[in-house]
């Protein structure tokens, strides 16, 4: 990086600095009375919603207080939005805000049935209430990063997609103010136009070879750790054609059809991947980014493990866990060692998971468990999230909340795979060679395994065990069939699943169950769980290692 570079990157980072502080201060400012601010928040979305279709139908006016407006909106889920959404993506009526809407982002559920999030410019201007304060701390607390270019992970599309969309979906700079434009176009080690690649293997690639590149990294946001594992796993597989690209400023084959984006180059870099035995350990991370101040990604619940794993290969660097955003909306953001809740972006009740009651956020409680309801700027009212999150204390009155899981549903790597997805899947596969599925696992990486699986567990005579690779390969394509799960695949972060056929697979899960304390008259056979190695009965490890070793037989 030249000397100009270096200087002109310095002087974003001041500037950033310095307007990211006064977002800070006023976040604090406003956590004195965050009642008065979460009323005014309501009043100003629904003056967005007034004269819609969803203000019509729930009888919405600008005058009524926060207590009328939760007797008048029930607690509402994506099925309640999905026709106004539909409509309003197709014919541009106001269904349910009067805000133009030009973006329309993918979370998850099937490829068709896709959930589609409307992003307005007051929905966006919400979230980044949020970043403000967040980016204000990141300088004070790791001041490392002010030193060199930061890299962002933000959206990813599954590549078949990636031609049904227009071209901002993966574009994540049009979300931002101007000024923040300006700022993450100067500072970003990997360009925008890497996401417009054809496939996700192709920007998987081109970012592994602009982060090689990147010798004065200072920042990593990734969301699971997961991914920048495999960005590393990436770079291992392909250090050659890396050096090469990186010696010739030239796309090399199979990934020679980018043409958004000017390949990257740095004959140091290059020489280094082309003695680097491949071993990933702090010796190289450390050599190929000796400025690398923090890295930023989720750190609870299932992540827990893969973001120590991540820490371990990474001792030279900070590490920050991430707060809740979500595609629906920004509910926490790291602020030294607590999670605040972002009271200035949207409007928040909160249902009590040991009462059922729903309160405002100014009635929380320290060591409530909690689930999100949020009402944003794109119109989503009284939109109840899957999230459970714990109060653990306080800023002034602002609530700080930790993450603890999802309430339903599986999310070992970002895939978010629910029990619907399971029943789906056990319902596809009954009666097929024979066989009758008892229950979908999730099982964790492992010393045999080194990327987390899905597996259908199932009763099943000879038939169904030898065909149990093309059985296989059929669960792998139903499970792609699932945004986030392909996205996962894409992306190296999940092994291909596995039918596992047992000759008494209800025994097997009763049985497990029983041994971690259940009793039998209680047990309910759950369509999806979560079993982790330790947990594994001797007759699944077994099928297991018996499968694994097949594959690399052939």
């Amino acid at each position: 990086m030249s000397a100009l570079n270096k200087l002109a990157t310095s002087i974003l980072h001041f500037a950033s600095a310095t307007l990211t502080s006064q977002g800070a201060k006023k976040f604090v400012d406003a956590s004195h009375d965050i009642e008065a601010q979460q009323r005014a928040i309501l009043k100003n979305t629904l003056a967005m919603v007034v004269g819609t279709e969803s203000a019509r139908k729930h009888g919405l006016t600008t005058a009524m207080s926060v207590e009328e407006f939760r007797e008048q909106v029930p607690i509402t889920d994506y099925d309640y939005w999905h026709d106004m959404i539909v409509e309003q993506q197709q014919s541009g009526k106001p269904m349910l805000t009067t805000s133009s809407c030009d973006r329309y982002q993918p979370t998850s559920g099937s490829t068709s049935k896709i959930k589609w999030i409307p992003y307005t410019r007051p929905f966006l201007d919400q979230a980044d209430q949020a970043i403000s304060p967040w980016m204000s701390d990141l300088y004070s607390s790791f001041p490392g990063i002010k030193k060199g270019r930061h890299y962002w992970s933000l959206s990813w599309v599954p590549s078949d997609l990636r031609n049904a969309v227009s071209e901002s979906i993966n574009d994540d700079l049009q979300l931002l103010p101007w000024w923040k434009r300006l700022f993450m176009a100067g500072t970003m080690a990997v360009p925008e136009g890497v996401s417009l690649a054809e496939s996700s293997d192709e920007s998987f690639f081109a970012t592994s070879c602009y982060l090689v590149a990147c010798t004065d990294l200072s920042f990593m946001s990734v969301w699971s750790p997961t991914f920048a594992m495999s960005l590393l796993q990436m770079m291992q597989e392909h250090r050659e054609k890396i050096a090469e690209v990186l010696e010739t400023g030239r796309w090399v084959a199979p990934f020679d059809s980018l043409k958004n984006v000017e390949p990257p180059k740095n004959a140091k870099a290059a020489a280094y991947m082309r003695q680097w035995d491949g071993e990933i350990t702090p010796a190289f991370t450390k050599a190929i980014w000796p400025d690398l101040a923090l890295i930023s990604s989720w750190d609870t619940s299932s992540s827990k493990g893969w973001a120590e794993k991540l820490q371990a290969i990474f001792p030279h660097s900070g590490f920050q866990g991430k707060g809740l955003f979500a595609t629906e909306g920004v509910v926490t953001f790291p602020m030294g060692d607590l999670y605040p809740l972002a009271f200035t972006s949207h409007f928040y009740e909160f249902e009590d998971l040991d009462t059922n009651e729903i309160l405002f956020s100014w009635e929380l409680k320290e060591n409530m468990r909690v689930r999100p309801i949020l009402t944003t700027g794109n119109g989503l009212l009284r939109y109840s999230t899957k999230d459970m999150l714990l109060v653990t204390g306080f800023i002034n009155q602002c609530p700080c909340l930790r993450f603890i899981s999802r309430i339903d549903g599986v999310d070992m790597v970002g895939e978010k795979l629910s029990p619907d997805s399971a029943v789906k899947l056990i319902d596809h596969f009954s009666g097929v060679a024979g066989m009758s599925p008892v229950t979908l696992l999730a099982l964790p990486s492992s010393e045999e395994r080194n990327k987390p699986v899905y597996a259908l567990l199932c009763n099943g005579g000879d038939d169904a065990v030898q065909q149990r690779n093309e059985l296989s390969r059929q669960l792998e394509d139903q499970l792609c069939q699932h945004f986030h799960y392909k996205l996962a695949r894409e992306l190296g972060q999940l092994g291909h699943a596995e039918m596992l056929v047992v000759p008494d697979a209800m025994e097997v899960y009763t049985s497990h169950k029983i041994a971690g304390g259940m009793v039998a008259g209680n047990i309910k056979i759950e369509p999806l769980v979560l079993w982790q190695n330790n947990q594994l009965p001797d007759i699944i490890r077994s099928t297991l290692k018996n499968s694994s070793a097949a594959e690399a037989g052939a």
